[in-house]
């Protein structure tokens, strides 16, 4: 699931609590998050903090990891989580999208046009 890096204020400080509270997730994701990079004010042992800018920056690299570019008969395969290409015959169009079937896992794959 994307986090939306818009409801973070960049130039104020968060606790875990806060910060879970205002981005709808849990603690124990913004733990992982802290492994993974979040940097957090040094310091502050208890409770931990964040800057708000600092955690803008860390959604919108996580969120930029998970786009893909496709080529333009490619699609995105929701069993493979990956730009593949559709089986022969299995293309139809439906009000604004193609959907298909993959080539690898046979599995319902989508793009918008």
């Amino acid at each position: 699931m994307k986090t939306n890096p818009h409801k973070i204020k960049k130039h104020m400080n968060y606790t875990i609590k806060e910060l879970s509270k205002t981005l709808s997730i849990n603690k124990k994701t913004c733990f992982r998050w802290i492994e993974e990079g979040l940097k957090i004010i040094p310091g502050g042992k208890n409770p931990i903090l964040i800057m708000g800018i600092e955690v803008q920056e860390f959604i919108r690299k996580k969120n930029a990891k998970r786009k893909f570019k496709m080529n333009r008969n490619q699609f995105y395969c929701f069993h493979c989580k990956k730009p593949v290409y559709a089986k022969r015959g299995s293309i139809k169009k439906m009000s604004g999208r193609k959907t298909a079937l993959c080539r690898v896992c046979k599995g319902k794959i989508v793009r918008i046009i």
